[in-house]
């Protein structure tokens, strides 16, 4: 992600704010455990639709957007345009539906690591999941892959992290996902079955999710740590 930057699905962005439930589950799994004196950096913010919620029980949230057009959601010493811009660490660092769009998403891991204040420190991701659900809109947004959970996992390992959990998240969303990729070969989402999906599916697949969760999903939420090396004496 650099200074050229520009997000190519900012309309399937604001449909996904109508999806309540989805939101509120994925933010209810990013904020957990955080007290209000921990500061916070939202990777990859888009509109602010987690970084706004943050900032309300975390005052010291900041938010790293490449694609300046969207600075204007956010206070001018809140938002970033790169890691560069940055000279804090941070007890949280997450990222939504981001590092999909990263060509090189090996470099970003690494340079993350320098961000986190210490090994108590938690970094939290969640990404779309499997390449068989790869379709138009994956295509239309600018997706360079959909993870399997062994990818996600070894992409923190091999780079420095402990890996604490990596689960498949919206059982349900899997199968619905694989019907979207053969009947719409537009890429856009439809708001009516959004809205429809998150009402009254959403919570079933939630309820399957303590099930199926290490088998399969829609998408992946993953949470590590650094690894610290010990110095012998």
């Amino acid at each position: 992600m650099n200074k050229s930057f520009e997000y190519s699905g900012r309309d399937n962005l604001d449909v996904m704010s109508l999806a309540k439930n989805y939101n509120n589950e994925i933010y209810q799994w990013l904020a957990s455990g955080l007290s209000k004196k921990n500061s916070v950096l939202d990777y990859g913010a888009g509109q602010g639709e987690f970084f706004n919620r943050f900032k309300i029980i975390c005052p010291k949230t900041y938010a790293l957007e490449p694609d300046s057009s969207m600075h204007i959601c956010y206070n001018k010493n809140q938002v970033f345009e790169s890691l560069t811009d940055i000279n804090e660490k941070f007890n949280l660092i997450y990222s939504v539906n981001v590092f999909e769009h990263i060509p090189d998403d090996k470099l970003i891991v690494n340079q993350l690591k320098h961000y986190l204040k210490n090994e108590n420190s938690i970094i939290r991701i969640f990404v779309p999941a499997r390449q068989e659900l790869y379709s138009a809109m994956d295509r239309k947004v600018g997706h360079y892959r959909r993870y399997s959970k062994t990818q996600l996992k070894e992409l923190f390992y091999k780079n420095g992290y402990k890996v604490h959990s990596c689960k498949y998240f919206d059982f349900l969303g899997y199968f619905a996902a694989f019907a979207y990729k053969y009947i719409n070969k537009s890429g856009d989402i439809d708001s009516k079955g959004l809205v429809f999906y998150d009402n009254y599916v959403f919570p079933i697949s939630l309820f399957l999710d303590k099930f199926f969760s290490y088998f399969i999903g829609k998408n992946l939420i993953l949470e590590a740590s650094l690894v610290v090396e010990k110095v012998d004496e």
